[in-house]
C-alpha cells in the first residue's frame, strides 16, 4: 500500500488522536528555556488581545501601523473563538489547549516586537489567515450540533487547523531567535518533501484553510455529495503526493525563484559595494608579516574568542545588559595604518571562524569602510545597508534568513528602497539569527557620527554580535557608551611602538631594493635606511609615500641621496605633502595638468565619478595626447602616490591629502585646492567644453513619434545628491536624511549610452552647479578676482553659441529625469557683470552670454511649463519641433532620414 493511501486512511483511524496534544508538545520542545520559565497561558482571547495590543503599541514608532497591526490580531482573534466552541461539541475542550494556543501567538508578538517591519508583516499574515477561516459560529447552529458516530473524524480533521497555526507560530519565533528551527512535524510531512520559504508554506497553509472552509460550508449546507466531495479534496491537500525521485526541473524553479526573492531583496536594500574597495586594496598592498602584532593584543583576543553562547544570544536581558562588553574601540593617529590593520581582522575573523571553538555555528564577518572621498560611503545607513546585504548573501541558504525574507517580499507594498528604520530592523534581525562578528573602519570619516553611536545600541541590545570600530581618537563617545567603574568600552590605543618594526621591516627592505635598481648611484648605508625608520613616526602612511617619493622619475640618484640626508625636512605628513608637491610641478605643461585636473575631480566633484567617466573628464580637448589608455599606473605615477586606481574608483590614497591640498599651506602651490570657487569654475569649464566638443551632434537616441502622455506625478522632488543645498535650479544631490544612498535614477535607455558617454550624464546634470559655486559667495569678489577666475566663461561661451550643443545638453537631463533649470545661475551672473568693466573683453562677453542664458532659460521654461509631461516620456520630441512663435527656432530640428540639422547641409 502506498505511503499516500495509508495517509488517506489515517484520518479516519481512531488510533490517531486528533493533533491538538502533539502541537503543545512541539510548543514545549521548541521555546528556549526563559521563553518556557516566562511563557504565559490565556484561558481566553480577549486577554491575549490586551498583552498583545500592549506590546505592539509599546514596540511601534508609528501609531497608525501598530492600530493597523493590532486590528489584524483582533480580527483573527474573534474569528478563531468560535473554533473552539465548536471542538467542544465533539470533545472537551482542555484548558491547556487554549493556553497553550493564545499563548504562542503572543510569544511572537513579544519576541518579534523589537522589528517592527517584520511584525506589521506578521499581523498581515494573521489577517490573511482570518479572511480564509470559516464562520465558526454560524456552524454551531447547524447541522454540526447533530449526534455523530463513535467514528466520526470530524474533530481530527478539524485539529488539523489548530496545528497548522501553531506550526506557523512556531516558525515565526524561530525566526526571531538562533536555533535549528521549528521541531513541529505534522503526520503529512515527509523527510523527503522539498523544504521551501515561509511565503510558500503560508500559500499552502492558505490553500488548506480554503480547502478546509468549502468542506465546512457544504456540510453546513447538508450536501451530503458535496460534502463528501470537499472532504476528500481536503484529505488531498493535507495528504499531498510526494514524488520519490528527484525533479530536476523543479529544483531548478525553486532556485530560479529564490534568486528572484534574494535579488529584489537586495534591490530594496540599495547598497553600494565601494567600501569592498578599501578591503581588497588593503590586502593587495599589505607588506608580508605586518600587522600580525595586533592579532596578539589582549583586548582583541578576548573580544574575538569569548564563545557564542545560544541561551544568552536569546536572553533579551542579557543582551540588553552586556551590549556594552562587545563593543571594541581601536584609536589610532591619522597615517598610523589602521585601514590595513582592520583588513587584517577582516582576514583573521573570516580564516578563524570554522576554527575557534567558540560557539555552535561558525561566527560570520562583515565589514564597511566609511570614506569621505566616496559620497556612499559616508552616512551610517550606507553602512547598515552593506552590512545588511552581506548578510544577505552570506545566509541566504540559511532557513530563518529565507523565512525572513521572503515575509519581508510577501507582499510588492514596500517602497522601492528601504527606509533606514526598515534597514536596521533587518540588520538586528539577521544578526540576531547568527552569530556575527562586525569590523568599522574609518568612523571618524563617518558623515552623521552621533546617529551611527544612536543606531549600534539598538543592534546589540537586540542580539550578541561583536563590533570592533576603527577611528582617530578625535571621536568623541557617548555618556550611554561610558562605564569608567567597569572599564566600558574597551578602548585600545595605538602608538608608535605599535607599528616600528613593521615600518623599519618595511622601508628597510623597500629601500634596499631601491638601492639594488640603482636609483641612488652608488650603494646605500644602512645607517641612512635605519634614520628613515626613525621618522616615520609610527606612520605607515608616511613610510609608503616617502618610498613612493623616492621614486619619482623628476628625481635624481643625487637628490634622492640628498633627500635621505636630509629625512628631517622630511618628517610628518605635511612637510612630505609640500615636497611631493615641488616635485609634481618640475613635471612637463601636460603631465601637470592632468595632476591638477586629478586632485580637482577627486576634492571637488559633486558625485564619485567612474572609472571610465573619470578617465573621460582628464581628457585634453584638442590634444594629440588627450587619452589617458592605462589609468591604474598613470595616475599613480602623475600624482607621486597621493592618488590610488581600484577596479571601481579613483581616490586620494588618504583624507589628509585632500585636507592638505585645501589648507592654506598649500594655496601658492598650482596645485591648491584652497580657493574653491575657482576650482568649481574649472569643473564647470570641462563639463562645457566635453558637451561642446566631445558629444555628438545629433539627438542620442532615435527620434519617437508624439504620443498623448498618460498622467504622471511630477518628479520636481528628485534631486542630485551633492552635499550642500545652496546650488542652483537643481535641487540639492545630498541630504543625509532618510534615503542615505539614493541616486538619481537612471532609465534603461540610458544605460547603453552611458557606456559610450560615461561623463555625459554627470557633465549634463552638474555644470550649472559648479557654475553656481563658482561665485555663490560674492562678498569674497573683487574686480581682480572676478577676471582671476573665469576660465569658465570662454567654455559657456562656446557652448551657447552651439545650438545642437546646447539641445543635446537639454535632451539629456530631460532623459535623467532632472530638466535643466537656470533660474539661480542667471543672477549670480549678473552681479559678476557688475564688477567688470564693459570695455574689457570679459565685460562684454559676460553680458552676452547672460543674454544667452536669459534666452536659454525662457525657452527651457516653456518646454518645462507646457510639455514637461510630454518630454519626460519622450526626450527625443526636443528635436521636433522649434515652440511657439516667441521661441520660434530656437530647438533645431532634425531630420532623421538625412541625420542632420532641417536647413543644413548633412556633413560627411
Amino acid at each position: 500500500m502506498s505511503p499516500q493511501t495509508i495517509n488517506k486512511l489515517a484520518v479516519t483511524d481512531q488510533s490517531l488522536d486528533p493533533l491538538f496534544d502533539e502541537a503543545i508538545d512541539a510548543i514545549q520542545s521548541t521555546l528556549f528555556e526563559e521563553d518556557r520559565k516566562s511563557f504565559r497561558h490565556y484561558a481566553d482571547m480577549e486577554s491575549m488581545l490586551v498583552d498583545v495590543r500592549t506590546t505592539i503599541d509599546a514596540a511601534g514608532e508609528h501609531e497608525m501601523n501598530s492600530k493597523t497591526c493590532t486590528k489584524h490580531v483582533a480580527r483573527f482573534a474573534h474569528a478563531f473563538k468560535p473554533y473552539f466552541d465548536l471542538v467542544n461539541l465533539f470533545t472537551n475542550v482542555r484548558p491547556d489547549w487554549l493556553g497553550w494556543f493564545w499563548g504562542i501567538i503572543a510569544l511572537v508578538f513579544r519576541t518579534g516586537s523589537r522589528y517592527e517591519l517584520l511584525v506589521q508583516k506578521i499581523a498581515e499574515l494573521f489577517g490573511s489567515i482570518a479572511r480564509a477561516l470559516p464562520e465558526y459560529d454560524v456552524l454551531l447552529k447547524s447541522v454540526w450540533q447533530q449526534s455523530h458516530a463513535p467514528t466520526d473524524d470530524r474533530l481530527t480533521l478539524l485539529s488539523h487547523v489548530y496545528a497548522d497555526i501553531v506550526r506557523l507560530c512556531l516558525e515565526l519565533y524561530c525566526m526571531f531567535s538562533r536555533s535549528q528551527g521549528a521541531k513541529l512535524r505534522h503526520r503529512y510531512d515527509f523527510a523527503s518533501a522539498a523544504w521551501k520559504p515561509l511565503d510558500t508554506r503560508f500559500t499552502h497553509l492558505q490553500q488548506r484553510l480554503v480547502r478546509h472552509r468549502r468542506w465546512v460550508e457544504a456540510t453546513l449546507a447538508q450536501d451530503e455529495e458535496a460534502s463528501a466531495r470537499n472532504r476528500q479534496k481536503y484529505i488531498d491537500v493535507l495528504f499531498p503526493n510526494v514524488r520519490t525521485n528527484s525533479d530536476a526541473t523543479a529544483e531548478a524553479d525553486r532556485m530560479a525563484r529564490r534568486i528572484r526573492r534574494l535579488d529584489k531583496v537586495k534591490g530594496w536594500l540599495s547598497s553600494c559595494c565601494a567600501y569592498r574597495d578599501t578591503y581588497e586594496q588593503s590586502l593587495n598592498s599589505s607588506h608580508s608579516g605586518s600587522g600580525s602584532w595586533f592579532l596578539n593584543i589582549p583586548e582583541y583576543c578576548r573580544w574575538k574568542n569569548t564563545p557564542f553562547n545560544e541561551t544568552n544570544a536569546n536572553s533579551t536581558d542579557h543582551l540588553s545588559e552586556t551590549w556594552l562588553g562587545r563593543l571594541l574601540f581601536v584609536q589610532a593617529k591619522a597615517g598610523f595604518g589602521k585601514t590595513f590593520i582592520s583588513g587584517r581582522v577582516i582576514s583573521d575573523l573570516k580564516t578563524d571562524a570554522e576554527d575557534i571553538n567558540i560557539g555552535a555555528e561558525p561566527p560570520t564577518t562583515i565589514y564597511f569602510h566609511f570614506n569621505a572621498a566616496h559620497l556612499y560611503c559616508t552616512h551610517p545607513n550606507d553602512a547598515f545597508r552593506a552590512l545588511a546585504t552581506q548578510l544577505v548573501n552570506i545566509h541566504q541558504n540559511d532557513r530563518p534568513t529565507l523565512d525572513a525574507l521572503s515575509l519581508l517580499i510577501r507582499t510588492a507594498s514596500f517602497q522601492d528602497q528601504a527606509s533606514s528604520d526598515d534597514v536596521l530592523s533587518v540588520l538586528s534581525l539577521l544578526v540576531r539569527q547568527h552569530p556575527t562578528f562586525i569590523c568599522l573602519d574609518g568612523v571618524d570619516e563617518c558623515s552623521d557620527i552621533n546617529l551611527l553611536f544612536e543606531s549600534l545600541p539598538k543592534i546589540c541590545r537586540k542580539s550578541d554580535a561583536r563590533v570592533i570600530l576603527f577611528s582617530r581618537p578625535t571621536i568623541t563617545l557617548p555618556l550611554e557608551y561610558q562605564e569608567w567603574a567597569s572599564g566600558l568600552p574597551h578602548v585600545i590605543t595605538l602608538g608608535d611602538a605599535h607599528n616600528a618594526a613593521d615600518i623599519d621591516s618595511y622601508i628597510t627592505e623597500n629601500l634596499t631594493r631601491l638601492a639594488d635598481q640603482g636609483l641612488f648611484g652608488t650603494s646605500l648605508e644602512q645607517s641612512l635606511i635605519a634614520k628613515v625608520s626613525q621618522h616615520a613616526d609610527g606612520l605607515f602612511l608616511w613610510a609608503s609615500l616617502f618610498l613612493k617619493f623616492l621614486q619619482s622619475p623628476s628625481l635624481s640618484p643625487e637628490e634622492r641621496r640628498m633627500t635621505l640626508d636630509h629625512i628631517e625636512n622630511f618628517k610628518g605628513l605635511d612637510p612630505l605633502y609640500h615636497n611631493i608637491l615641488q616635485v609634481l610641478s618640475r613635471q612637463n605643461d601636460r603631465d601637470r595638468r592632468v595632476a591638477a585636473d586629478i586632485f580637482r575631480w577627486l576634492a571637488l566633484s559633486f558625485k564619485q565619478l567612474c572609472v571610465p567617466g573619470f578617465q573621460t573628464a582628464l581628457t585634453m580637448v584638442g590634444s594629440k595626447d588627450k587619452v589617458i589608455s592605462d589609468l591604474a599606473d598613470a595616475v599613480p605615477q602623475l600624482t607621486c602616490g597621493l592618488v590610488e586606481v581600484t577596479p571601481s574608483s579613483v581616490m586620494f590614497i588618504h583624507r589628509s591629502v585632500k585636507e592638505f591640498l585645501q589648507s592654506p599651506h598649500c594655496q601658492d602651490s598650482e596645485f591648491s585646492l584652497h580657493d574653491e570657487d575657482t576650482v568649481h569654475g574649472h569643473l564647470a569649464a570641462r563639463c562645457l567644453a566635453f558637451l561642446t566638443n566631445e558629444v555628438p551632434k545629433r539627438p542620442l537616441q532615435r527620434l519617437q513619434p508624439y504620443i498623448r502622455p498618460r498622467p504622471i506625478l511630477t518628479q520636481s522632488n528628485q534631486s542630485v545628491r551633492t552635499g550642500s543645498s545652496r546650488d542652483s535650479g537643481y535641487k540639492s544631490m545630498s541630504s543625509d536624511n532618510d534615503g542615505p544612498s539614493a541616486s538619481v535614477p537612471q532609465s534603461p535607455n540610458m544605460q547603453g549610452l552611458g557606456a559610450d558617454l560615461p561623463f555625459l550624464r554627470y557633465s549634463s546634470l552638474c555644470w550649472p552647479i559648479h557654475l553656481t559655486r563658482a561665485f555663490a559667495r560674492p562678498a569674497r569678489h573683487n574686480t581682480d578676482k572676478a577676471s582671476s577666475n573665469m576660465t569658465w566663461l570662454p567654455a559657456l561661451s562656446h557652448f551657447l553659441t552651439d545650438r545642437v550643443a546646447v539641445t543635446t545638453w537639454a535632451e539629456a537631463s530631460w532623459r535623467h529625469s532632472l530638466p535643466p533649470n537656470l533660474s539661480r545661475l542667471i543672477p549670480l551672473l549678473s552681479a559678476i557683470k557688475s564688477e567688470l568693466l564693459p570695455s574689457t573683453m570679459e565685460g562684454r562677453e559676460i553680458r552676452w552670454v547672460i543674454q544667452g542664458l536669459r534666452e536659454l532659460s525662457e525657452a527651457m521654461s516653456e518646454l518645462r511649463e507646457e510639455y514637461g509631461v510630454t518630454l519626460r516620456e519622450n526626450p527625443s520630441l526636443i528635436w521636433q519641433w522649434s515652440g511657439t512663435d516667441g521661441n520660434r527656432g530656437f530647438w533645431p530640428l532634425w531630420d532623421e532620414a538625412r541625420g542632420c540639422i532641417v536647413g543644413e547641409e548633412r556633413g560627411d
